[in-house]
């Protein structure tokens, strides 16, 4: 493998990286080595500034992020651990921006490269006749289960398996996941009748 490809999923307390934080990062990274996993929970320095359906899509609560280290504590790892790598993520410059912006406030070298992959643009090249390309609603294009879905580990991943089912996928599999979409959909209209 030439490039390191760090599959990545933030869960944040916003949608804005220069005022929200990040709350849970999960990095798959695949090299020549293996693969490693990384996967933590952040505790917020600035809660008071969270969007409250940020932390209900994240099922946030404080007594579960009690232990959880501050983002000074976790930075140093996190910046090795994705320099030289192509970040692979769903809405990757969403992760891409808060991943930055965590390593500049604690002081950090972003040292990614500056190619990513989206799984978000491999979606709709290659299931464009499907007409949602929300990580959960590919999950159930593709059969995948929702539970524990907008945890940082459980949707990079199913992010991960979603990419290497659409990588070059054949025509043949496209015709097929085709077919799928028109069943699945006709079947939706025919429950809602």
């Amino acid at each position: 493998m030439k490039n390191k490809l760090c599959f990545i999923d933030v869960e944040t307390t916003g949608l804005n990286s220069a005022v929200h934080e990040i709350i849970e990062i999960a990095l798959i990274i695949e090299s020549a080595d293996g693969i490693h996993r990384y996967s933590t929970k952040i505790k917020p320095k600035y809660p008071e500034h969270a969007d409250p359906k940020a932390l209900e899509v994240n099922r946030f609560s404080h007594e579960e992020w009690r232990e959880a280290p501050y983002d000074m504590e976790v930075a140093a790892e996190i910046a090795s651990l994705t320099a030289g790598c192509t970040l692979v993520g769903h809405n990757v410059q969403f992760d891409a921006e808060f991943l930055e912006e965590l390593l500049h406030k604690c002081g950090c070298k972003y040292a990614a490269r500056r190619r990513k992959i989206d799984t978000v643009t491999l979606a709709h090249e290659h299931l464009s006749f499907y007409p949602m390309h929300s990580l959960s609603a590919l999950r159930l294009f593709f059969g995948m289960s929702t539970v524990g879905e907008h945890r940082a580990l459980k949707d990079c991943e199913d992010m991960r398996a979603i990419y290497y089912l659409l990588l070059r996928a054949p025509r043949w599999k496209r015709i097929y996941w085709r077919l799928r979409s028109n069943y699945i959909m006709w079947m939706w209209k025919s429950a809602k009748k």
